[in-house]
């Protein structure tokens, strides 16, 4: 292991790490969750046209939903120590040897530009039969991701063990489980890129006098019904091959 200089500690020495929701974001969804309960009850107690017997334990079963929806978001976290990161989810626990990490990188989330508030980068790590693995509160919106992620990372060279090395074969999983990613992404891209042209095919008949054949071919169904999932395939699909690690 590689020993502090000058008193500056290196990363396994800034262990244990614990990463959980921000006080602020908990209280937000605490009451995002209390409103809607709230709505749910107003509407639904009042309603005289639903029996009695399908109304309250429904009414029991959004309550519990809720509630456990809370309590299990409050407990999810990511915990860094000497021996492993341990991840708690809602419903899983996970430990990640130190030994057993392949990786751990910071990723773009692909949903913060269709989710208010959403982090921009996640951290995952990646296991040693090339799982990924989502490190909760290891974002943008919690923490300072280039200072903990460069911490994960000192901490996982230091305590990996002098003999690790990469695992060829969960090496080529995780690679083509980035190209599948890339994949996917490239072939929503070329879609939300085709959106305009297409609709311009799909409104050139009421413009332009086109034969009897190419009109019928050219209807909305046909357009954005074959046409947009097939550029979506063919772009995925074309993009994976040239991505796709051998092996």
């Amino acid at each position: 292991m590689r020993h502090a200089k000058l008193g500056v500690a290196v990363g396994y020495e800034r262990l244990p790490r614990e990463y959980r929701m921000k006080r602020s974001r908990m209280h937000a969804f605490l009451w995002v969750i209390g409103a809607g309960t709230a709505s749910m009850l107003l509407a639904m107690l009042p309603a005289d046209d639903l029996p009695a017997a399908f109304k309250y334990p429904f009414l029991l079963a959004w309550v519990a939903l809720m509630g456990w929806l809370f309590y299990a978001t409050l407990r999810c976290s990511t915990t860094a120590d000497i021996k492993a990161i341990h991840v708690r989810g809602m419903a899983r626990r996970r430990r990640l040897a130190w030994e057993d990490i392949q990786d751990i990188r910071a990723e773009l989330n692909p949903a913060s530009a269709m989710q208010s508030g959403a982090p921009d980068v996640l951290v995952h790590a990646y296991d040693r039969n090339g799982a990924k693995v989502l490190l909760p509160f290891v974002d943008d919106v919690h923490v300072n991701v280039e200072r903990e992620l460069g911490l994960l990372l000192e901490a996982w060279e230091e305590l990996r063990g002098a003999d690790w090395a990469h695992d060829p074969q969960a090496a080529v999983l995780i690679n083509r489980r980035d190209a599948r990613q890339a994949a996917l992404m490239m072939g929503f891209s070329a879609v939300m890129l085709a959106f305009i042209p297409l609709t311009v095919l799909m409104l050139l008949p009421l413009f332009v006098d086109l034969p009897g054949w190419l009109e019928s071919i050219l209807t909305p169904l046909t357009v954005m019904g074959v046409g947009a999932p097939l550029i979506f395939v063919l772009t995925a699909l074309t993009s994976y091959r040239s991505r796709r690690p051998s092996g």
